[in-house]
């Protein structure tokens, strides 16, 4: 298939750094954190003057371990630490006022544009002047031709690799031959020093602008010193050492890495000379990270002040959770069950899957095993955005809030957060009791990865046996060694009746977007676990799927919308995953900073290259 796999490691990365770069969160944790800063911010209180300015704005996190690498190209669990130190075309960042992500310009000298406007998979972009490499080399769109064509050197074998939805890139990406012949192919060309030219391959274009931006905000897609990235080839040109120190690294971006203690810790400061980009957008001017692995350590550092911000999941700090802030994953953790398993003939029946839906008190199990997630029965996550068909470039919906969503019903009744009716699931089950005869038996699957996992198989067994009675209804508990948990699930398998620690990821502003319901087609593979049991049901999903990623829908919001309510209607009418909740995370943040962001925004966690200080 040709989906971007660049965009699928950007939102990898932001998951990353929604999780660790978000900077933790605590604030009266037992040990209320010191109002004071330490270490370089450490001031003396006067109490007979008016408190002084601070003169630099420091963040202060901790991190697993130090950078690997500064190779974008190369990068692969370290893209938060990355993070604005490679200049890219745009920049996306928090809108305080939407509660969204948005795109900035940052290299980019405002939006594309089609030099031919019969032919959408054309686009140009204009490149500013007068920015700079921290060691004063010009940056011009040549710097962006030359920084993807050393990413995409088939020789090098980068992991980040980009050019395959363009002309020519997967031959080239194939070839061994990295020749300036080669290369003039692929489509993506510097016309001069502040005009870039990209050319897509039919139907993989952006559908919008914001889309063509989020391919091009990520760091690997930024630019690199090509003259110090050359040097560091090896002869044979098959391996690159660019980055593997600062002494061959040179930063682009707003920031520079002004400290390095290799496992210990990390700083990078904001870039003081007139070439650095959107230096004055972001708020810190330094920003700190020690390396602690162990959650005892994290919370410590926090209590002492030695950190902004800390992750304390732990009861114990339930009594300050009024103080918390909450971010949640893309994932949404659920039951799969298998409408086509040879060895439980009532699951065939859809009643008995709308049975379980409408019977997990979500609300009351999932909090007594995972206390800080979000118990939630909707496929489409409630901060799944969408772009506002009244205005797609500059404004985001909620997508639950539309009146699409709104209108989604399952066999005729409302969908809610929670959606637990159990007087509705008793009344399925009696008639998918009525239809099977005799006891429904089911074998539910977990992994045995830990206690966690078992605990939450033990728990739903013993609320549906409890809901259903033992004498018509019995689910049997095994454990499956985690490695092999999606295989026995998967397509090719279906070895299961029912599974409760699986979940599928989905993008919250293209909730769509999900590949793994797809049965036809470029965007399938033979890994796929989500299952849906209807024939018909599968062909109209893979209809509107294609639609809206290659074809009728691409570029009109208001369809993408329609679709996507219809989409999720699907999954929840077919009902072979029963969604029951997002994982989340408690941050803590100390009181010298107040980030913009109230809820984590998945792919940029609390916004803390935004953040305030007090």
């Amino acid at each position: 298939m040709k989906k971007s796999r660049l965009l699928a490691l950007f939102l990898a990365a932001l998951m990353t750094l929604s999780l660790l770069a978000a900077c933790g969160k605590q604030e009266p944790l037992p040990i209320t954190p010191s109002d004071t800063p330490a270490g370089d911010d450490a001031q003396t209180p006067d109490d007979s003057q008016e408190p002084a300015e601070p003169t630099e704005k420091v963040l202060r996190s901790y991190i697993s371990d130090t950078p690997e690498t500064f190779n974008p190209h190369q990068m692969a669990t370290d893209y938060y630490l990355m993070d604005k130190l490679c200049a890219v075309l745009y920049a996306m960042v928090y809108d305080e006022e939407q509660q969204a992500r948005v795109y900035i310009d940052e290299l980019a000298d405002g939006d594309p544009y089609y030099p031919d406007p019969n032919d959408v998979t054309l686009i140009r972009v204009n490149v500013k002047t007068g920015y700079t490499f921290t060691d004063g080399t010009p940056i011009t769109a040549h710097t962006f031709e030359e920084s993807m064509r050393l990413l995409n050197d088939p020789l090098l074998l980068n992991r980040n690799v980009y050019a395959s939805n363009l002309v020519g890139g997967e031959e080239y990406l194939a070839g061994q031959d990295n020749s300036d012949e080669a290369w003039a192919k692929v489509g993506y060309k510097a016309i001069d020093d502040t005009t870039l030219e990209i050319h897509f391959l039919p139907d993989y274009e952006p559908a919008d602008w914001n889309e063509f931006k989020l391919n091009f905000c990520f760091a690997a897609n930024g630019v690199i010193h090509p003259e110090m990235y050359k040097s560091c080839i090896s002869e044979d040109g098959t391996q690159c050492t660019y980055g593997t120190s600062l002494d061959t690294f040179v930063c682009s971006g707003p920031y520079e890495v002004t400290a390095l203690i290799p496992g210990q810790s990390y700083e990078v400061s904001k870039r003081t000379d007139d070439g650095a980009p959107l230096k004055d957008f972001y708020t810190p001017d330094r920003l700190t990270y020690v390396s602690a692995t162990d959650t005892n350590t994290q919370i410590q550092l926090f209590e002492n002040g030695e950190v902004d911000s800390v992750v304390a999941n732990q009861a114990a700090y339930d009594e300050y959770a009024d103080n918390a802030r909450y971010w949640y994953q893309k994932d949404n953790m659920g039951i799969y069950l298998n409408g086509e398993t040879p060895t439980c003939e009532a699951l065939k029946d859809v009643n008995l899957r709308y049975a379980l839906y409408w019977g997990l008190d979500r609300e009351n199990v999932v909090k007594a095993v995972f206390p800080i997630s979000d118990p939630c029965a909707y496929q489409f996550m409630d901060f799944a955005t969408m772009p506002d068909p009244a205005d797609p470039l500059n404004k985001v919906v909620n997508y639950r809030e539309t009146p699409e969503a709104q209108a989604i019903r399952i066999d005729g009744h409302e969908v809610t957060k929670l959606g637990y009716d159990p007087d509705l699931a008793k009344e399925y089950f009696d008639k998918a009791y009525e239809n099977y005869g005799e006891k429904i038996e089911i074998t539910c699957i977990y992994g045995d990865s830990g206690d966690t996992l078992k605990q939450w198989a033990e728990a739903l067994q013993d609320h549906y046996n409890t809901l259903f009675g033992t004498d018509k209804f019995e689910i049997k508990l095994q454990a499956v060694p985690n490695a092999l948990l999606y295989t026995q699930i998967s397509r090719a398998e279906m070895d299961f009746d029912m599974c409760c620690s699986c979940g599928w990821n989905t993008d919250p502003t293209q909730a769509w977007n999900n590949t793994n319901w797809v049965y036809s087609g470029p965007w399938t593979y033979n890994t796929q676990y989500c299952s849906i049991a209807d024939p018909a049901a599968r062909e109209e999903w893979d209809d509107l799927f294609y639609k809206c990623a290659l074809y009728d829908y691409k570029r009109d919001p208001q369809k993408r919308l329609e679709s996507m309510a219809r989409m999720e209607e699907i999954l929840l009418n077919d009902c072979c995953f029963i969604p029951a909740y997002f994982r989340g995370a408690r941050y803590f943040f100390s009181d010298r900073v107040d980030p913009i962001a109230q809820q984590g925004e998945p792919e940029l966690g609390f916004a803390m290259w935004q953040t305030r200080f007090n």
